[in-house]
């Protein structure tokens, strides 16, 4: 009997951890991000590190490196998710005093030629 029961929780634990679903960002929410940034400095590139999401907290973390230098790398803390959606707001990039001299004098009001010239590379699944 304690083995049937032993087997039966194996097998509820192994079906319960198949059906949990690691969170990500989308491409969208990602391009999201990009906007934001963009509309407030001048950078080349982005690459996305990680995503996760703090359970004692609730908040989501996306961590990312701007102009492939580690020495930019930084990050982006949410309480929601949906948070991401958004690719209207600026998002000020901290310690400011290492992404001042990216910041622009005055905001982006038209991304799309910006953005062609920034490469982009995304969350890996």
């Amino acid at each position: 009997m304690k083995k049937i029961l032993a087997l039966l929780a194996i097998v509820v634990l192994i079906i319960g951890g198949c059906s949990m679903k690691k969170e990500t960002l989308t491409k969208e929410q990602q391009d999201n991000v990009v906007k934001r940034i963009v509309r407030g400095y001048n950078i080349k590139s982005i690459e996305f590190i990680s995503f996760s999401r703090d359970n004692k907290t609730g908040m989501y973390h996306l961590v990312y490196v701007i102009n492939n230098n580690e020495q930019y790398k930084t990050g982006l803390s949410l309480k929601e998710i949906s948070r991401f959606n958004n690719s209207e707001d600026g998002i000020g990039m901290s310690p400011t005093n290492i992404f001042d001299s990216f910041k622009r004098k005055e905001p982006l009001e038209e991304l799309d030629e910006e953005l062609k010239k920034i490469n982009i590379i995304y969350l890996k699944e």
